[in-house]
């Protein structure tokens, strides 16, 4: 895995952050993933996967040791080469996912305390041409 970007917010990034990545798909770009991590051990509480090889985007977590359910959005807003928007917000129920200012889905927590959720990685085939971590301020 080629690790891109990690920013880490000890207070936790969950509820109330926003995270706006900008950026663009190599031309030989196969997948890239988002990934919220758990402090203090190895649980993903949200891995967002846009695969290029399938135009599919997968979700999961990967808690207790295995990945869980997979969830698949139903749209596949990326260009090869073309640049793009994805912001990610949490709530207290749910990670909100935008592709380009449309929302592509929703995904329920899985992990009960979201402050321990402290880590956003941006891994493998992505040029990052800016990446914003804000707190939002509607709860």
């Amino acid at each position: 895995k080629t690790l891109n970007f990690e920013a880490s917010c000890p207070d936790g990034l969950c509820p109330g952050w926003s995270i706006i990545l900008k950026g663009e798909t190599p031309a030989e770009a196969s997948k890239f993933e988002i990934n919220f991590l758990c402090d203090h051990d190895d649980r993903i509480a949200f891995h967002l996967n846009p695969r290029f090889t399938e135009s599919d985007i997968i979700c999961n977590s990967y808690m207790a040791n295995h990945w869980g359910q997979e969830e698949r959005c139903n749209s596949f807003p990326f260009g090869i080469e073309e640049p793009f928007q994805i912001e990610i917000y949490s709530d207290n129920d749910n990670f909100h996912v935008y592709i380009d200012e449309t929302k592509v889905m929703q995904y329920k927590h899985r992990v009960d305390d979201l402050k321990t959720i402290t880590k956003v990685q941006v891994v493998n085939d992505v040029n990052i041409s800016s990446l914003e971590m804000t707190k939002k301020h509607f709860y």
